[in-house]
């Protein structure tokens, strides 16, 4: 109950999904068809079993939103991980990567060397693909003039800092994240 003082202070709140900024997606049905699996555990080994239950030649979708989010690099990884095990148990199958934002947001000349390289053919980046709606029951994720239906869609919804950041009234940038004031 009482003050403590510092000379600086580190937040780290952690992140909340804005599911509910999804139309389709805000049900419950619909996040156990559509999973984000982006924080570990349940909902990894539920992707992990949508995945191991596609067949060879299924098509798998990641969505990712605008930036920014939590660990730019993941979803890229994500797509060469599933790319990963498709070539060595399901090499009849596609990575598509229908990313919100304009280009790759980290690390580019690794991931394009490897979808252009030991994934090529395999792996589909498509940029500019911002989600609009997503159809859980069918797999379709839609986008302003187009329509990817997916064996396993995987959709990383929009982020924002943990609710303990706003409780403590520190969530400063467009209503969603903390300040940033890197020391030097």
């Amino acid at each position: 109950g009482g003050d403590i003082a510092y000379e600086r202070l580190i937040v780290s709140p952690g992140i909340d999904f804005m599911v509910e900024t999804i139309p389709g997606l805000a049900s419950a049905e619909a996040q156990q068809r559509v999973r984000h699996a982006w924080k570990a555990g349940p909902e990894t080994a539920a992707l992990r079993a949508q995945l191991e239950a596609m067949p060879d030649g299924g098509v798998f979708a990641v969505v990712i939103p605008k930036s920014p989010y939590r660990c730019p690099p993941g979803p890229y990884e994500r797509a060469c991980q599933v790319a990963y095990y498709f070539k060595t148990r399901k090499p009849r199958s596609k990575v598509l990567i229908l990313d919100g934002n304009p280009d790759v947001q980290s690390k580019k000349g690794l991931f394009m060397a490897a979808w252009n390289g030991q994934y090529k053919g395999m792996v589909e980046y498509r940029p500019n693909h911002e989600l609009q709606e997503v159809d859980a029951r069918t797999g379709t994720a839609v986008f302003i003039g187009d329509r990817v239906r997916a064996d396993v869609l995987n959709v990383i919804p929009p982020q924002k800092a943990g609710e303990i950041a706003r409780r403590a009234g520190v969530v400063n940038v467009n209503n969603r994240w903390c300040d940033v004031d890197w020391l030097t």
